[in-house]
C-alpha cells in the first residue's frame, strides 16, 4: 500500500468513527436530564461558575532515560507550582524546590525484563513525584492539589507476580496513601486530571445502569472509549455525573491493592471545556458519599476556570506550568553519559553504539 492510499484510508476510518459517536450521541441526547436509580444527579450536569480564590499548587515530572551495557540510567526532574488566586487574579506563584533544578539522576535495578525496566521508570516518577507533593502539602498548605494523570498507579504499573521490583509497586501503594493521608489532614483536596484516557467505565455504566431504564431499545457502544463518546455527548461547560473508579474493587488489579479507607474513596467525572477540545477525565477522593455531589460541583468548577485559558488545549494551567519547568531532554542525559564514559570507558555502552561503521 502506497503512503497515499494510507493516509486516505486512515482518513476514512477517522471519519466513519465520528461518524458513529455523533450517531450514538444523537440516541443517547434525551439522557442528559435523567438521574440514575443509584445516583444522586443527572446524567450530565452544568457546571457552575467559580470565582477562583486561595492556593493551588500541581506537581509534574519530567524524566529521560538511557541504556547501557551492564544498566540503565534514568534523570528524573520534579517540580511543583503554586498559585495563589485572590478573586480571580493569580497574585503569586511560588516553586518548590525552586523554580530551576537540576534533574536527580537514579540507577535502575539490574537484571530487569523489558517490561520491569518500563515499571521501574515509571515507579521512580511516581515516588518523587508523590514525595514532593507531601512535601508541598506540608509546606504551603493549598486548597487544592492537582496531579498530572491518574490518582491511581495504573494496570501498566503493577509487576508480575515473579517480579523483583514488586517491592517497588508496594512502596508506591504506601506512598500514595500517605498522599492521601497528608491531604486529608491538611484539608486539601486531591485532583488528577487525565489528559488522553482510555477508560470506559462511563460508558459501562450507560450500558448497565441508564440506558436500561429509558425508552431507547439498543445503542451499540462496543469499541467506544469514554473520551470519543463524550466529545460529542457533552457540550462545554459541563461534566457528567460522579461515578467511582471501579465497579468491582476485589476484581480491580490495582484498588485491591489499597487500603478499603481508600479504594472505595476515588470517584471520577468527566468534564468538557472547550468545544475545540476533548473531554478531561477527573479524578478525587471522597469519603462521605454524602458529600460526593458538592464535591463534584466545586471540582468542576476549578478545574474548568484553570483550564480555560487556551480554546484547543484544555489542561489545568498549574499542571501546564509544572510540566513546562519539568521537561528534560536527550542532551540533559547526554551529559551524565559523556562523563560516564570519560570515567569507565567505551565498554558500558551498547554494543549497537559501538559499531565502526554507519
Amino acid at each position: 500500500m502506497s503512503i497515499d492510499n494510507f493516509i486516505n484510508s486512515v482518513a476514512k476510518i477517522v471519519e466513519n468513527r465520528r461518524s458513529f459517536y455523533e450517531g450514538v450521541s444523537s440516541q443517547l441526547i434525551s439522557l442528559k436530564s435523567k438521574k440514575p436509580t443509584n445516583f444522586s444527579e443527572n446524567v450530565v450536569v452544568s457546571i457552575k461558575n467559580e470565582v477562583l480564590s486561595g492556593v493551588m499548587s500541581g506537581v509534574d515530572s519530567g524524566f529521560v532515560s538511557k541504556k547501557l551495557s551492564f544498566f540503565d540510567i534514568v534523570l528524573v526532574r520534579t517540580v511543583g507550582v503554586i498559585f495563589s488566586f485572590e478573586g480571580g487574579v493569580l497574585k503569586k506563584t511560588d516553586y518548590f524546590p525552586s523554580p530551576v533544578s537540576l534533574p536527580t539522576p537514579l540507577p535502575l535495578k539490574l537484571g530487569l525484563e523489558s517490561d520491569e525496566e518500563n515499571q521501574s521508570v515509571s515507579f521512580e516518577r511516581l515516588k518523587q513525584e508523590i514525595k514532593l507533593n507531601i512535601e508541598i502539602i506540608k509546606k504551603y498548605k493549598p486548597d487544592f492539589s492537582f496531579i498530572d494523570g491518574s490518582i491511581v498507579p495504573q494496570y501498566q504499573d503493577k509487576p508480575r507476580k515473579e517480579s523483583q521490583i514488586n517491592d517497588d509497586y508496594k512502596s508506591v501503594i504506601e506512598l500514595f496513601e500517605e498522599l492521601y493521608k497528608t491531604a486529608e489532614e491538611n484539608n486539601c483536596v486531591l485532583v488528577s486530571t487525565v489528559e488522553d484516557s482510555r477508560g470506559s467505565r462511563f460508558k459501562q455504566i450507560l450500558q448497565e445502569e441508564i440506558i436500561p431504564e429509558s425508552n431507547i431499545s439498543s445503542v451499540d457502544l462496543k469499541n467506544c472509549f469514554d473520551i470519543s463518546l463524550l466529545d460529542y455527548f457533552l457540550l462545554p461547560k459541563e461534566r457528567t455525573l460522579a461515578f467511582s473508579y471501579t465497579k468491582d474493587i476485589s476484581s480491580h488489579a490495582i484498588l485491591k491493592d489499597f487500603s478499603s479507607e481508600w479504594s472505595k474513596s476515588v470517584f471520577v467525572f468527566y468534564i468538557k471545556v472547550s468545544e475545540f477540545d476533548t473531554p478531561l477525565r477527573v479524578e478525587f477522593l471522597c469519603k462521605n458519599k454524602n458529600d460526593l455531589v458538592k464535591m463534584a460541583d466545586k471540582i468542576s468548577s476549578i478545574v474548568f476556570s484553570l483550564s480555560s485559558l487556551h480554546k484547543e488545549y484544555s489542561y489545568p494551567s498549574v499542571l501546564i506550568e509544572a510540566d513546562l519547568r519539568a521537561k528534560l531532554t536527550e542532551q540533559d542525559i547526554s551529559i551524565v553519559y559523556d562523563r560516564l564514559i570519560g570515567k569507565l570507558g567505551p565498554k558500558i555502552n551498547m554494543r549497537r553504539n559501538n559499531r565502526p561503521f554507519g
